[in-house]
């Protein structure tokens, strides 16, 4: 908090988005509490707003229908202000949703490893796992979606360490994303604010 009172941080609205098991709901949690920020998880989203949980969306309906619901929930949380937005591992793939997210603001990209991700998912119910080789499928969806998580903007490595030391380094790169588009959109003006004056709600 500034001398006026007001909250200072980086950027109002920033979106997690990378593979199952990289730290999202949780790097995402601590980090809209470090912003004074809502949290929003986007598959719990569509669990109340669809009455069932994921896998039953995947056994009942498919994967397209969730897909589809991943979608309409993209177009509601960039409607946000103030909000931290943990993706759904897929959601950042699809085109249209990396558009719409990346139209809206920063989205910040989670990496682990195949072995890393696997220890954390291991128990879990994720229907994209239900294989005799858990390991061989992260593997081979990592390469799948790699060029697509590649067009995030900012890219922070989540194995083997402490969720506070992640979420300072997130903080960081966004404050130096927000001098970046600052300096970009004042290039050429001479009467704006201080160089190096950091935006405040």
């Amino acid at each position: 908090m500034n001398a006026s009172g007001l909250i200072e941080r980086p950027v109002s609205w920033v979106a997690l988005a990378g593979f199952m098991g990289t730290g999202k709901s949780r790097i995402g949690w601590e980090l809209s509490r470090a912003l004074a920020l809502h949290f929003v998880d986007t598959d719990k989203l569509i669990t109340r707003v669809v009455g069932k949980s994921i896998p039953e969306v995947f056994a009942h309906e498919g994967e397209g229908y969730f897909r589809a619901c991943e979608g309409e929930v993209v177009q509601r949380v960039t409607r946000l202000d103030y909000a931290v937005v943990s993706l759904g591992g897929g959601t950042f793939v699809h085109e249209e949703n990396r558009r719409v997210l990346l139209s809206r603001g920063p989205v910040v990209v989670l990496w682990a490893t195949p072995e890393t991700i696997l220890a954390r998912t291991r128990n879990s119910d994720r229907p994209l796992l239900h294989t005799p080789d858990p390991l061989g499928r992260i593997e081979a969806l990592m390469n799948e979606r790699e060029n697509a998580y590649r067009q995030g903007t900012i890219h922070v490595n989540s194995d083997g360490r402490p969720s506070e030391e992640i979420v300072e380094e997130i903080i960081e790169r966004l404050w130096n994303y927000q001098e970046a588009v600052y300096e970009g959109a004042f290039a050429g003006v001479t009467d704006g604010p201080a160089e190096g004056e950091r935006a405040t709600d």
